[in-house]
Protein backbone atom coordinates (compact mmCIF):
# COMPACT_ATOMS: atom_id res chain seq x y z
CA UNK A 1 0.00 0.00 0.00
CA UNK A 2 2.97 2.31 -0.45
CA UNK A 3 2.98 4.16 -3.81
CA UNK A 4 6.76 3.97 -4.24
CA UNK A 5 6.71 0.21 -3.65
CA UNK A 6 3.95 -0.16 -6.24
CA UNK A 7 6.05 1.74 -8.77
CA UNK A 8 9.01 -0.52 -7.95
CA UNK A 9 7.06 -3.75 -8.51
CA UNK A 10 4.96 -2.72 -11.50
CA UNK A 11 7.44 -0.48 -13.36
CA UNK A 12 11.03 -0.82 -12.11
CA UNK A 13 10.74 -4.63 -11.94
CA UNK A 14 7.83 -4.86 -14.36
CA UNK A 15 9.67 -7.03 -16.89
CA UNK A 16 10.65 -9.43 -14.12
CA UNK A 17 7.03 -10.27 -13.33
CA UNK A 18 4.06 -12.08 -14.85
CA UNK A 19 0.36 -11.72 -14.15
CA UNK A 20 -0.99 -13.02 -10.88
CA UNK A 21 -3.24 -16.02 -10.30
CA UNK A 22 -6.45 -14.15 -11.11
CA UNK A 23 -5.60 -13.40 -14.72
CA UNK A 24 -3.81 -16.70 -15.11
CA UNK A 25 -7.12 -18.26 -14.09
CA UNK A 26 -8.97 -16.03 -16.56
CA UNK A 27 -7.19 -17.87 -19.40
CA UNK A 28 -9.87 -20.51 -18.96
CA UNK A 29 -12.28 -18.06 -20.59
CA UNK A 30 -10.19 -15.35 -22.27
CA UNK A 31 -7.57 -17.64 -23.77
CA UNK A 32 -4.15 -16.12 -24.44
CA UNK A 33 -5.24 -12.60 -25.35
CA UNK A 34 -3.64 -9.28 -24.41
CA UNK A 35 -4.99 -9.38 -20.87
CA UNK A 36 -3.53 -12.79 -20.05
CA UNK A 37 -0.56 -13.41 -22.38
CA UNK A 38 3.05 -12.90 -21.27
CA UNK A 39 6.50 -12.09 -22.61
CA UNK A 40 7.19 -12.05 -26.33
CA UNK A 41 3.64 -13.18 -27.15
CA UNK A 42 2.16 -10.22 -25.30
CA UNK A 43 4.59 -7.73 -26.87
CA UNK A 44 3.91 -9.02 -30.38
CA UNK A 45 0.14 -9.00 -29.93
CA UNK A 46 0.22 -5.53 -28.41
CA UNK A 47 2.13 -4.19 -31.43
CA UNK A 48 -0.38 -5.78 -33.79
CA UNK A 49 -3.42 -4.46 -31.91
CA UNK A 50 -2.04 -1.00 -31.06
CA UNK A 51 -3.05 0.70 -34.37
CA UNK A 52 -6.71 0.10 -33.51
CA UNK A 53 -6.32 2.43 -30.53
CA UNK A 54 -4.41 5.29 -32.14
CA UNK A 55 -5.95 8.71 -31.63
CA UNK A 56 -7.14 8.90 -35.24
CA UNK A 57 -9.00 5.62 -34.85
CA UNK A 58 -10.56 6.67 -31.54
CA UNK A 59 -11.69 9.92 -33.16
CA UNK A 60 -13.50 7.88 -35.81
CA UNK A 61 -15.06 5.68 -33.12
CA UNK A 62 -16.27 8.72 -31.14
CA UNK A 63 -19.05 9.54 -33.61
CA UNK A 64 -20.57 6.08 -33.16
CA UNK A 65 -20.18 6.37 -29.39
CA UNK A 66 -22.37 9.48 -29.27
CA UNK A 67 -24.87 8.29 -31.89
CA UNK A 68 -25.38 4.93 -30.19
CA UNK A 69 -25.84 6.68 -26.85
CA UNK A 70 -28.60 8.86 -28.31
CA UNK A 71 -30.24 5.80 -29.84
CA UNK A 72 -30.11 4.09 -26.45
CA UNK A 73 -31.55 7.18 -24.78
CA UNK A 74 -34.71 6.91 -26.85
CA UNK A 75 -35.67 3.93 -24.72
CA UNK A 76 -35.52 5.98 -21.50
CA UNK A 77 -38.82 7.23 -20.05
CA UNK A 78 -39.54 9.74 -17.27
CA UNK A 79 -40.22 7.91 -14.00
CA UNK A 80 -39.02 4.55 -15.36
CA UNK A 81 -37.08 2.39 -12.89
CA UNK A 82 -34.12 0.58 -14.42
CA UNK A 83 -31.12 -1.40 -13.27
CA UNK A 84 -28.44 1.09 -14.27
CA UNK A 85 -25.77 -1.61 -14.19
CA UNK A 86 -27.61 -3.69 -16.79
CA UNK A 87 -28.54 -0.59 -18.78
CA UNK A 88 -24.98 0.72 -19.04
CA UNK A 89 -23.72 -2.78 -19.91
CA UNK A 90 -26.18 -2.94 -22.79
CA UNK A 91 -25.05 0.46 -24.05
CA UNK A 92 -21.31 -0.17 -23.80
CA UNK A 93 -21.69 -3.58 -25.46
CA UNK A 94 -23.39 -1.95 -28.44
CA UNK A 95 -20.57 0.61 -28.61
CA UNK A 96 -17.85 -2.06 -28.53
CA UNK A 97 -19.73 -4.07 -31.14
CA UNK A 98 -20.12 -1.17 -33.56
CA UNK A 99 -16.75 0.54 -33.11
CA UNK A 100 -14.37 -2.40 -32.72
CA UNK A 101 -16.18 -5.16 -34.58
CA UNK A 102 -18.48 -3.39 -37.03
CA UNK A 103 -21.31 -5.53 -35.68
CA UNK A 104 -24.73 -4.84 -34.22
CA UNK A 105 -24.67 -6.57 -30.84
CA UNK A 106 -27.87 -5.00 -29.55
CA UNK A 107 -29.71 -8.27 -30.12
CA UNK A 108 -27.01 -10.10 -28.17
CA UNK A 109 -26.95 -7.70 -25.23
CA UNK A 110 -29.26 -9.72 -23.00
CA UNK A 111 -27.47 -13.01 -23.65
CA UNK A 112 -24.01 -11.48 -23.21
CA UNK A 113 -25.15 -9.75 -20.03
CA UNK A 114 -26.49 -12.96 -18.53
CA UNK A 115 -23.42 -14.89 -19.65
CA UNK A 116 -21.08 -12.31 -18.17
CA UNK A 117 -22.96 -12.37 -14.86
CA UNK A 118 -22.68 -16.17 -14.79
CA UNK A 119 -18.96 -15.98 -15.54
CA UNK A 120 -18.31 -13.44 -12.80
CA UNK A 121 -20.35 -15.41 -10.31
CA UNK A 122 -18.81 -18.72 -11.30
CA UNK A 123 -15.23 -17.51 -11.59
CA UNK A 124 -14.83 -14.35 -9.55
CA UNK A 125 -14.36 -16.10 -6.21
CA UNK A 126 -12.12 -18.82 -7.60
CA UNK A 127 -9.75 -17.11 -10.05
CA UNK A 128 -7.01 -16.96 -7.44
CA UNK A 129 -6.76 -20.74 -7.81
CA UNK A 130 -5.13 -20.23 -11.20
CA UNK A 131 -5.65 -21.56 -14.76
CA UNK A 132 -7.21 -24.83 -13.61
CA UNK A 133 -10.11 -22.98 -11.97
CA UNK A 134 -12.81 -24.33 -14.30
CA UNK A 135 -11.64 -27.91 -13.92
CA UNK A 136 -12.46 -27.86 -10.21
CA UNK A 137 -15.87 -28.94 -8.89
CA UNK A 138 -17.05 -25.62 -7.48
CA UNK A 139 -20.46 -23.91 -7.33
CA UNK A 140 -21.20 -22.03 -10.53
CA UNK A 141 -18.63 -23.99 -12.57
CA UNK A 142 -21.16 -25.46 -15.00
CA UNK A 143 -22.91 -22.11 -15.43
CA UNK A 144 -19.57 -20.45 -16.10
CA UNK A 145 -18.62 -23.06 -18.71
CA UNK A 146 -21.99 -22.71 -20.45
CA UNK A 147 -21.67 -18.92 -20.37
CA UNK A 148 -18.20 -19.09 -21.89
CA UNK A 149 -19.56 -21.29 -24.68
CA UNK A 150 -22.37 -18.82 -25.45
CA UNK A 151 -19.93 -15.91 -25.66
CA UNK A 152 -17.64 -17.99 -27.89
CA UNK A 153 -20.53 -18.64 -30.27
CA UNK A 154 -21.27 -14.92 -30.59
CA UNK A 155 -17.61 -14.04 -31.19
CA UNK A 156 -17.11 -16.81 -33.76
CA UNK A 157 -20.23 -15.60 -35.59
CA UNK A 158 -18.78 -12.09 -35.79
CA UNK A 159 -15.43 -13.42 -37.07
CA UNK A 160 -17.14 -15.54 -39.73
CA UNK A 161 -19.22 -12.57 -40.90
CA UNK A 162 -16.06 -10.45 -41.14
CA UNK A 163 -14.23 -13.01 -43.24
CA UNK A 164 -17.14 -12.94 -45.67
CA UNK A 165 -17.34 -9.13 -45.79
CA UNK A 166 -13.64 -8.36 -46.11
CA UNK A 167 -11.98 -5.26 -44.65
CA UNK A 168 -14.64 -3.04 -43.06
CA UNK A 169 -12.17 -0.63 -41.45
CA UNK A 170 -12.81 -1.68 -37.86
CA UNK A 171 -10.52 -3.26 -35.29
CA UNK A 172 -11.49 -6.84 -36.08
CA UNK A 173 -10.49 -6.26 -39.70
CA UNK A 174 -7.09 -5.11 -38.43
CA UNK A 175 -6.77 -8.29 -36.36
CA UNK A 176 -7.62 -10.50 -39.32
CA UNK A 177 -5.11 -8.72 -41.56
CA UNK A 178 -2.42 -7.85 -39.01
CA UNK A 179 1.05 -9.00 -40.01
CA UNK A 180 4.49 -8.72 -38.40
CA UNK A 181 7.50 -10.29 -40.07
CA UNK A 182 5.10 -12.20 -42.29
CA UNK A 183 3.14 -13.64 -39.37
CA UNK A 184 -0.41 -12.73 -38.38
CA UNK A 185 -3.00 -13.97 -35.93
CA UNK A 186 -4.31 -17.50 -36.15
CA UNK A 187 -8.06 -18.05 -35.88
CA UNK A 188 -7.64 -19.04 -32.23
CA UNK A 189 -5.62 -15.91 -31.52
CA UNK A 190 -8.22 -13.70 -33.19
CA UNK A 191 -10.85 -15.38 -31.02
CA UNK A 192 -8.81 -14.77 -27.83
CA UNK A 193 -8.28 -11.08 -28.58
CA UNK A 194 -11.89 -10.58 -29.63
CA UNK A 195 -13.29 -12.24 -26.48
CA UNK A 196 -10.92 -10.18 -24.33
CA UNK A 197 -12.09 -6.94 -25.94
CA UNK A 198 -15.79 -7.86 -25.85
CA UNK A 199 -15.68 -8.70 -22.15
CA UNK A 200 -13.01 -6.37 -20.77
CA UNK A 201 -13.82 -3.57 -23.21
CA UNK A 202 -17.42 -3.10 -22.23
CA UNK A 203 -17.62 -4.38 -18.63
CA UNK A 204 -15.10 -1.94 -17.13
CA UNK A 205 -16.58 1.17 -18.76
CA UNK A 206 -20.12 0.05 -17.88
CA UNK A 207 -19.14 -0.27 -14.22
CA UNK A 208 -17.42 3.13 -14.22
CA UNK A 209 -20.59 4.73 -15.58
CA UNK A 210 -22.84 2.80 -13.20
CA UNK A 211 -20.99 4.05 -10.12
CA UNK A 212 -20.86 7.55 -11.63
CA UNK A 213 -24.66 7.76 -11.89
CA UNK A 214 -24.98 6.60 -8.28
CA UNK A 215 -22.53 9.22 -7.00
CA UNK A 216 -24.20 12.04 -8.95
CA UNK A 217 -27.56 11.00 -7.50
CA UNK A 218 -26.11 11.08 -3.98
CA UNK A 219 -24.45 14.48 -4.50
CA UNK A 220 -26.89 16.81 -6.32
CA UNK A 221 -24.56 19.80 -5.88
CA UNK A 222 -21.86 17.97 -7.85
CA UNK A 223 -24.44 17.02 -10.48
CA UNK A 224 -25.40 20.68 -10.84
CA UNK A 225 -21.72 21.57 -11.24
CA UNK A 226 -21.54 19.06 -14.10
CA UNK A 227 -24.80 20.30 -15.67
CA UNK A 228 -23.47 23.87 -15.77
CA UNK A 229 -20.62 22.74 -17.99
CA UNK A 230 -22.83 20.67 -20.29
CA UNK A 231 -25.35 23.47 -20.74
CA UNK A 232 -22.61 26.01 -21.49
CA UNK A 233 -20.42 23.91 -23.80
CA UNK A 234 -22.99 21.75 -25.58
CA UNK A 235 -26.32 23.56 -25.23
CA UNK A 236 -28.23 20.39 -26.08
CA UNK A 237 -26.20 19.30 -29.11
CA UNK A 238 -24.42 15.98 -29.52
CA UNK A 239 -20.87 16.02 -28.10
CA UNK A 240 -17.94 15.14 -30.34
CA UNK A 241 -14.29 14.24 -29.90
CA UNK A 242 -13.45 17.92 -30.44
CA UNK A 243 -15.41 18.77 -27.30
CA UNK A 244 -13.30 16.57 -25.01
CA UNK A 245 -10.91 19.36 -24.03
CA UNK A 246 -13.89 21.62 -23.30
CA UNK A 247 -15.45 19.13 -20.88
CA UNK A 248 -12.99 19.06 -17.96
CA UNK A 249 -15.76 18.69 -15.38
CA UNK A 250 -17.18 15.69 -17.20
CA UNK A 251 -13.79 13.98 -17.17
CA UNK A 252 -13.28 14.98 -13.53
CA UNK A 253 -16.57 13.31 -12.55
CA UNK A 254 -15.48 10.09 -14.29
CA UNK A 255 -12.04 10.24 -12.65
CA UNK A 256 -13.48 10.77 -9.18
CA UNK A 257 -15.90 7.90 -9.71
CA UNK A 258 -13.01 5.61 -10.71
CA UNK A 259 -11.07 6.79 -7.67
CA UNK A 260 -13.80 5.76 -5.26
CA UNK A 261 -15.11 2.76 -7.22
CA UNK A 262 -12.34 1.56 -9.57
CA UNK A 263 -13.76 -1.07 -11.98
CA UNK A 264 -10.44 -2.91 -11.70
CA UNK A 265 -9.99 -2.93 -7.94
CA UNK A 266 -6.98 -5.24 -7.48
CA UNK A 267 -4.04 -6.43 -9.53
CA UNK A 268 -1.24 -8.84 -8.83
CA UNK A 269 2.12 -9.91 -10.17
CA UNK A 270 4.19 -13.05 -9.67
CA UNK A 271 7.88 -12.28 -9.28
CA UNK A 272 10.21 -14.04 -11.73
CA UNK A 273 13.32 -13.01 -9.77
CA UNK A 274 14.21 -11.76 -6.30
CA UNK A 275 13.56 -8.02 -6.03
CA UNK A 276 14.45 -5.37 -3.45
CA UNK A 277 11.33 -3.31 -2.77
CA UNK A 278 10.96 -0.72 0.01
CA UNK A 279 13.72 -2.34 2.04
CA UNK A 280 12.27 -5.85 1.70
CA UNK A 281 13.36 -8.74 -0.47
CA UNK A 282 10.41 -10.15 -2.40
CA UNK A 283 11.53 -13.65 -3.41
CA UNK A 284 11.18 -15.23 -6.81
CA UNK A 285 7.78 -16.92 -7.12
CA UNK A 286 6.06 -14.66 -4.58
CA UNK A 287 2.81 -12.88 -5.39
CA UNK A 288 2.68 -9.11 -4.96
CA UNK A 289 -0.72 -7.41 -4.86
CA UNK A 290 -1.74 -3.77 -5.13
CA UNK A 291 -5.31 -2.62 -4.68
CA UNK A 292 -6.63 0.39 -6.55
CA UNK A 293 -9.58 0.43 -4.15
CA UNK A 294 -7.28 0.70 -1.11
CA UNK A 295 -4.82 3.20 -2.59
CA UNK A 296 -7.45 5.45 -4.17
CA UNK A 297 -9.22 5.80 -0.81
CA UNK A 298 -6.18 6.14 1.44
CA UNK A 299 -6.22 9.31 3.60
CA UNK A 300 -2.40 9.21 3.48
CA UNK A 301 -2.45 10.26 -0.16
CA UNK A 302 -5.83 11.92 -0.72
CA UNK A 303 -7.43 14.88 1.04
CA UNK A 304 -11.01 14.08 2.14
CA UNK A 305 -10.31 10.62 0.75
CA UNK A 306 -13.85 9.22 1.09
CA UNK A 307 -15.62 12.33 -0.20
CA UNK A 308 -16.92 12.64 -3.78
CA UNK A 309 -15.04 15.76 -4.86
CA UNK A 310 -14.57 15.84 -8.65
CA UNK A 311 -13.23 19.39 -8.35
CA UNK A 312 -9.96 17.92 -7.11
CA UNK A 313 -9.13 16.95 -10.73
CA UNK A 314 -9.37 20.52 -12.07
CA UNK A 315 -6.10 22.47 -12.35
CA UNK A 316 -5.75 26.15 -11.50
CA UNK A 317 -6.13 26.97 -15.21
CA UNK A 318 -9.50 25.19 -15.32
CA UNK A 319 -8.34 22.14 -17.27
CA UNK A 320 -8.61 18.49 -16.29
CA UNK A 321 -5.40 16.88 -15.07
CA UNK A 322 -4.71 13.51 -13.50
CA UNK A 323 -1.96 15.24 -11.49
CA UNK A 324 -4.18 18.02 -10.12
CA UNK A 325 -5.00 16.31 -6.78
CA UNK A 326 -1.30 16.21 -5.91
CA UNK A 327 -1.17 12.48 -5.14
CA UNK A 328 2.22 10.75 -5.39
CA UNK A 329 3.05 8.54 -8.32
CA UNK A 330 1.67 5.09 -7.60
CA UNK A 331 -1.40 6.21 -5.63
CA UNK A 332 -3.59 6.47 -8.77
CA UNK A 333 -3.64 3.62 -11.29
CA UNK A 334 -7.17 2.83 -12.54
CA UNK A 335 -5.75 1.49 -15.83
CA UNK A 336 -2.80 -0.40 -14.38
CA UNK A 337 0.89 0.35 -14.60
CA UNK A 338 3.96 -0.14 -16.73
CA UNK A 339 4.19 -2.39 -19.78
CA UNK A 340 0.78 -3.94 -18.96
CA UNK A 341 -1.10 -0.64 -18.77
CA UNK A 342 -4.52 -0.97 -20.42
CA UNK A 343 -4.22 -0.61 -24.20
CA UNK A 344 -7.80 0.71 -24.38
CA UNK A 345 -7.31 3.51 -21.84
CA UNK A 346 -7.99 6.40 -24.22
CA UNK A 347 -10.89 4.51 -25.80
CA UNK A 348 -12.43 4.11 -22.32
CA UNK A 349 -11.88 7.76 -21.35
CA UNK A 350 -13.49 8.94 -24.59
CA UNK A 351 -16.41 6.54 -24.34
CA UNK A 352 -17.21 7.26 -20.69
CA UNK A 353 -16.97 11.03 -21.15
CA UNK A 354 -19.12 11.15 -24.28
CA UNK A 355 -21.77 8.82 -22.82
CA UNK A 356 -21.98 10.87 -19.62
CA UNK A 357 -22.07 14.19 -21.47
CA UNK A 358 -24.76 12.97 -23.88
CA UNK A 359 -27.12 11.59 -21.24
CA UNK A 360 -26.53 14.03 -18.37
CA UNK A 361 -27.58 16.94 -20.57
CA UNK A 362 -31.19 15.82 -20.33
CA UNK A 363 -31.33 13.31 -17.48
CA UNK A 364 -30.60 13.18 -13.77
CA UNK A 365 -31.24 9.54 -12.69
CA UNK A 366 -32.01 9.08 -9.01
CA UNK A 367 -31.16 6.12 -6.81
CA UNK A 368 -34.32 4.33 -5.72
CA UNK A 369 -34.95 5.19 -2.03
CA UNK A 370 -33.94 2.39 0.29
CA UNK A 371 -31.76 0.64 -2.29
CA UNK A 372 -29.00 -1.33 -0.59
CA UNK A 373 -25.91 -0.78 -2.74
CA UNK A 374 -23.05 -3.08 -1.78
CA UNK A 375 -19.85 -3.27 -3.83
CA UNK A 376 -18.97 -6.81 -4.88
CA UNK A 377 -15.23 -7.30 -5.48
CA UNK A 378 -15.31 -10.00 -8.17
CA UNK A 379 -13.39 -9.79 -11.47
CA UNK A 380 -14.54 -6.17 -11.58
CA UNK A 381 -16.08 -4.03 -8.84
CA UNK A 382 -19.84 -4.43 -9.36
CA UNK A 383 -22.92 -3.60 -7.29
CA UNK A 384 -23.87 -6.91 -5.71
CA UNK A 385 -27.61 -6.60 -6.41
CA UNK A 386 -27.57 -4.17 -9.31
CA UNK A 387 -28.15 -0.41 -9.27
CA UNK A 388 -31.91 0.40 -9.20
CA UNK A 389 -32.45 3.98 -10.37
CA UNK A 390 -35.43 6.07 -11.41
CA UNK A 391 -35.04 8.07 -14.60
CA UNK A 392 -35.70 11.75 -14.09
CA UNK A 393 -35.55 14.40 -16.79
CA UNK A 394 -33.80 17.62 -15.87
Amino acid sequence: TDPSAIVDVFITHGRETIKGRGLQGAKAVLGNGLLTSEGDVHLRHRRLVQPAFHRERIASYSTDMAVLTEEHERGWREGQIIDMQSDMSTLTLSIVGRTLFGADLSGDAHEVGESLAALLDGMGRYLALGPRVLSLPAPGRNRALAASTRIDQIVHRIITEHRAQGDTGDMLSLLLQAQEDGHGFSDDQVRDEAVTLVLAGHETTAMALTWTWMLLSQHPERAEWLHEELDTVLGGRTPTMDDMSQLPRSRAVIAESMRLYPPVWLQGRRMLADAEVAGWTIPRGALAFASQFALHRSPRWWESSLAFRPQRWISVDGTFSEDAPGQPRGAWFPFGWGNRRCIGEQFAWTEATLVLATLAQRWSPQLVPGANIEPMPAVTLRPRAGMPMMLRQR
